[in-house]
């Protein structure tokens, strides 16, 4: 069965909490928490593991804060992207892997120097490396054209169903206004 016709039917329990888990289980882990799909895949397994055997439906693998921006160089996120989905399902024991996308980093233009057409270009590289994943999840995002360049590169990067969140301040309003 594929997500969206899960979805159609049930109650949908997510993971949650990921990098919480992640920075209590492992100290000094550094600006990309990402690379230990990498240096220490056996520590994200366990992780998601332990969502597994707490009820979660879908398992969201370790790529909130995979993208180029942060991780530096574009090849070497692809790496990480692609062994966070395989790490995550793997441990996911059937259950459905999520590709989780988070903020870039850096204010798009006019607050900041980041264009749109490059976050979409970051967004979709991200959105390509996942490929294996069973859905998309954009979240905690603050500003709504991000969200919107995510959104582009996910639907013309990818046939899978995407889900998106906003993060909002105190008065209901985005970061951004």
């Amino acid at each position: 069965m594929n997500f969206s016709e899960f979805l159609k039917n049930n109650i949908v329990v997510f993971d949650g909490a990921f990098g919480t888990v992640l920075q209590k289980k492992a100290q000094n882990i550094g600006t990309v928490p990402e690379i230990l799909n990498l240096e220490r895949p056996e520590l994200i397994a366990s992780i998601h593991a332990e969502y597994v055997l707490s009820g979660a439906d879908v398992i969201t693998a370790n790529t909130f804060g995979a993208n180029e921006k942060k991780v530096g160089n574009a090849t070497l996120c692809e790496e990480i992207i692609r062994a966070a989905v395989h790490i995550a399902r793997e441990a996911a024991h059937g259950k459905f892997v999520a590709l989780d996308i988070g903020p870039i980093g850096q204010l798009l233009e006019p607050m900041g120097t980041l264009t749109f057409d490059n976050a979409y270009e970051i967004f979709a590289r991200v959105v390509r490396a996942g490929k294996d994943a069973d859905l998309i999840l954009v979240e905690t995002m603050s500003d709504l054209n991000e969200l919107r360049a995510a959104l582009l590169a996910a639907k013309e990067n990818s046939d899978l169903p995407v889900l998106a969140s906003m993060t909002f301040e105190g008065n209901g309003r985005t970061f951004m206004g």
